[in-house]
């Protein structure tokens, strides 16, 4: 369901006040039903996919590469994602303070990991799901809330942007990616302490493109959060929040491909898994869901690492960085839709 047709459903209650001695108004519910089949659909899918894909390799490289992985190495790599799901749920939290979200903390950790449920449905349903469970619980308006999707996705950007310049700097190689990524860095810095700047260049290039009102105007609401997040005492907690977490899922790459018999430094590592992720998000797919594989798939292959052992890579690493987190947030979500006890 489109973020827009989201929205509107539960709209109209969003702002309203509450008055003393009354319950909260009691928005409708998204439409979980019907995000959540899709969500177990896709799962499956990409589960048979998966095992069929071994099943016909059984008796070639492919199958020789999965039997090095040990379960150790497996529950390692888990243990790594849920690191960088912990740490960006705690960046979650900084984020929703500074927007002035008052909710408990440990209610909305509860409701970063519930999102997770809906990570690969259209329309960032999971997103969404997170901010309507803070009005529906505590009342926050969306107009609170809002900025929160805006600034998590930013910090997300920098701090992928972040260490993919620093992989290509820790591999002495990619001497255009390094620039380009250099760029970005300096641009989305730039633009967290500079939202001003960036809102009259957004003017400016409107004024003389006289198209796509629409992509302006969101450009503008993700302006309008820089300055809260920008600030030292908000920026700092977050931006080290981001760069650990990502860091993490870049250690789960590289415990991967060296248990695979490949000799990757933490450099190619991190380029590697950065520079997917970021195919993942430019394609706008649910979850980067075939962009960020294939880009993941194609960027090993360039590290040299054998086509066999790079297809086994591939589906544990979606398998650990993605679907796991679909599957905490199919655990966690009944919890999060449960009213808090008063004073929770």
């Amino acid at each position: 369901m489109p973020l827009s047709e989201t929205l509107a459903v539960a709209a109209p209650a969003a702002d309203q006040p509450s008055r003393p001695g009354t319950a909260l108004p009691e928005p409708p519910p998204p439409r979980l039903g019907r995000a959540l089949w899709r969500t177990l659909a896709t799962l499956l899918l990409f589960l048979a996919g998966g095992g069929l894909a071994l099943w016909l390799a059984r008796d070639s490289e492919a199958a020789a590469a999965a039997r090095l992985l040990s379960p150790a190495v497996v529950l390692a790599c888990l243990g790594l994602s849920f690191a960088n799901y912990l740490l960006r749920g705690l960046r979650w939290v900084v984020l929703g303070r500074a927007f002035g979200v008052a909710a408990p903390a440990g209610r909305q950790l509860l409701y970063f990991f519930g999102g997770f449920a809906l990570t690969v449905t259209p329309g960032k349903v999971g997103e969404v799901v997170r901010l309507w469970l803070l009005q529906r619980h505590h009342g926050v308006p969306y107009t609170r809330s809002m900025p929160l999707l805006a600034g998590d996705r930013v910090m997300d950007m920098v701090a992928i942007c972040l260490l993919a310049l620093a992989g290509a700097a820790l591999t002495s190689q990619y001497l255009v990616v390094t620039a380009i990524l250099a760029l970005a860095c300096v641009a989305l810095l730039g633009a967290l302490s500079h939202a001003g700047l960036l809102l009259r260049l957004l003017d400016w290039t409107e004024a003389r493109l006289r198209r796509a009102p629409g992509l302006f105007a969101k450009a503008r609401e993700v302006c309008a959060t820089l300055p809260a997040i920008g600030r030292p005492a908000v920026l700092l907690p977050a931006l080290g929040l981001s760069l650990l977490g990502w860091l993490a899922e870049c250690l789960v790459l590289l415990l991967v491909v060296r248990e695979l018999g490949t000799p990757a430094g933490l450099g190619e590592a991190m380029l590697v898994f950065c520079l997917a992720a970021v195919a993942g998000a430019v394609s706008l797919l649910p979850g980067g869901l075939g962009a960020a594989d294939l880009g993941l798939l194609g960027l090993l292959r360039l590290i040299g690492m054998p086509e066999a052992a790079a297809v086994v890579a591939t589906i544990l690493v979606r398998l650990a960085t993605l679907w796991f987190a679909v599957l905490l947030g199919l655990l966690t979500l009944p919890l999060a839709l449960r009213r808090p006890r008063q004073g929770h």
